[in-house]
């Protein structure tokens, strides 16, 4: 969250845009950063996001509403594009309010059921589609950073040759394209809107093509980050749905372990998109945390963690 988050630390431009749609007093802003700010009105149930005008980030939003415009397509749930309009300095997006709470840190299994459920009917829909796909979401593009040189001094040999064996395992199933479909990309908490039967996914800017095992280690590793007390009733629950834990098999482990695996790696890599300056303060924080993650992938078990 931002340092400032009132109307009137916004941007002129973007004030005077909201003026002309309601009173500031009906405006909420969820996320201020300075490349790109959402805002909600639910009077009105609508969502603002507002991106800077740059090459990286308009081109993450044209994804983002491609992939709501073939969510629309194949019917299934997210939030609907209603405008777009360019600002001087921004692109203006109006989407959908999605009604529900989110609830990351307050779940029950019911919860991570619902979720479950809507990845199945997700996965489902693109089944067809993934067997001509190649995986634009792999190990190759999550490890990326953890590989190249210029960040050797980030992470240690171990490490790197660790990460380099969850790449080559994977590999082969991502080319095999057996699995591949229409995936979030990002399905943790934060992502997810709960209605009263129904999980609702938004932000969809990091969706994909994908093996499915790709969306659950995501929402796995989302789980771990849960109250302990709970992990494993959780995880049970959302297997349990999605595959049915009694017809979970030894491929299904391997794969759901790999891809949780691929998570905690990805998320060591994460300190690298903020500035120098941020970096280098936050140097000792930062080298605790890939530590943290690196311990975590190793030992994770799928199996223990179920039994």
């Amino acid at each position: 969250m931002a340092k400032t988050a009132t109307f009137e630390s916004l941007p002129r431009e973007i004030r005077t845009a909201l003026y002309r749609i309601d009173e500031p007093e009906r405006f909420s802003i969820q996320r201020n950063r300075f490349e790109a700010i959402t805002i909600v009105n639910t009077h009105l149930s609508r969502v603002y996001k507002f991106v800077r005008k740059n090459k990286k980030l308009v081109t993450l939003l044209d994804k983002e509403i491609d992939n709501l415009i073939l969510l629309r397509n194949k019917k299934v749930a997210a939030p609907a594009v209603l405008n777009r309009q360019p600002l001087k300095q921004y692109d203006m997006v109006t989407y959908a309010f999605v009604e529900g709470e989110i609830l990351p840190g307050n779940l029950l299994p019911k919860h991570t059921k619902l979720l479950a459920e809507t990845q199945r009917k997700l996965h489902l829909s693109f089944e067809r589609d993934g067997r001509s796909k190649l995986a634009d979401l792999n190990a190759a593009r999550a490890l990326k950073p953890i590989f190249a040189k210029a960040n050797a001094s980030e992470f240690a040999p171990e490490l790197i040759k660790f990460a380099r064996s969850i790449a080559k395992e994977l590999k082969a199933h991502e080319l095999s394209r057996e699995d591949i479909t229409f995936v979030h990309g990002d399905a943790h908490f934060w992502n997810v809107v709960y209605q009263q039967e129904r999980a609702v996914l938004i932000d969809w800017a990091e969706a994909g093509w994908a093996s499915k095992y790709y969306d659950i280690g995501v929402t796995i590793e989302a789980i771990l980050l849960e109250k302990k007390a709970m992990q494993r009733e959780l995880i049970r629950a959302y297997l349990d749905e999605y595959f049915e834990l009694d017809k979970l098999n030894k491929r299904d482990i391997k794969l759901i372990e790999l891809h949780v695996k691929l998570r905690f790696l990805e998320g060591m890599t994460w300190h690298l998109t903020e500035s120098k300056e941020d970096q280098l303060l936050n140097k000792v924080k930062n080298a605790k945390f890939v530590e943290d993650m690196w311990r975590k992938a190793v030992r994770f078990d799928l199996a223990a963690a179920i039994k």
